[in-house]
């Protein structure tokens, strides 16, 4: 599922990292339909490699390449699902703790786009120092960057969003910024089980979810189709 927002007006309030990655805007919200799949073997990656970590904006690198951001829950499986498209196995870092990653990680595919794996949010047991540190950074980045092309948005599948999936969604809207919304662990939920999971998401997430992109980092269930709507977005296919 795509979501995109024409809402070009941030409205200030809460703050930043207290609510997910940012504040909420109460813009109307719209749905986009799904992307017609491509030949797999037109969407595919052939290479991937780290280029950096950046732990303040000041160090945020010359890319002259579209990025597209990939952010979720500390627990949502974002590395795993990062490593899972990009066909490494430890590519990115992946560890049990939540809140492992925290800085923005900048990783080269195909030579054409830059893959960005965000600090994931709602860990309220980082110190309040940290918390206030990823916030900057993050909002300097979704916020500044002229070359963000997209940002993926992994929720679990097993979970029905809370408010702050909420504000993040809402928090892209208002900034203008183009969101693949996608949940995954579905290798976590049953088949009969999963019809009545999704409709559960999409009554909290009206206006967000038509058909929304079911995902496993585990099996691979649904990374072609995802990568497939990246290249049409970003005219690489």
């Amino acid at each position: 599922m795509v979501l995109r927002g024409d809402c070009n007006k941030r409205s200030r309030g809460q703050g930043a990292y207290s609510t997910a990655y940012g504040c909420r805007c109460p813009g109307n919200h719209r749905t986009f339909p799904q992307q017609s799949p491509l030949d797999p073997v037109t969407a595919r990656i052939t290479k991937a490699a780290f280029v950096t970590s950046v732990f303040k904006p000041s160090q945020f690198p010359l890319t002259g390449l579209p990025e597209v951001a990939f952010a979720g829950r500390s627990n949502a499986g974002k590395s795993s699902l990062l490593n899972r498209i990009l066909g490494r196995h430890n590519l990115v870092k992946v560890s049990s703790r939540p809140g492992f990653t925290r800085s923005l990680n900048f990783f080269l595919v195909n030579d054409s786009v830059y893959f960005v794996d965000l600090p994931g949010y709602g860990y309220a047991k980082a110190p309040k120092h940290v918390q206030s540190k990823w916030h900057r950074l993050v909002e300097g980045y979704i916020e500044t960057r002229k070359p963000l092309s997209g940002v993926v948005c992994i929720f679990d599948m097993r979970r029905v969003p809370d408010q702050l999936d909420l504000d993040l969604l809402d928090y892209l809207h208002a900034l203008g910024r183009h969101v693949w919304l996608v949940l995954n662990k579905a290798d976590k939920i049953s088949q009969p089980k999963r019809q009545g999971q999704i409709q559960a998401i999409r009554r909290r997430l009206p206006g967000f979810i038509d058909k929304p992109l079911i995902i496993s980092a585990c099996t691979g269930e649904g990374v072609q189709f995802l990568l497939e709507a990246i290249w049409l977005w970003l005219g690489l296919a």
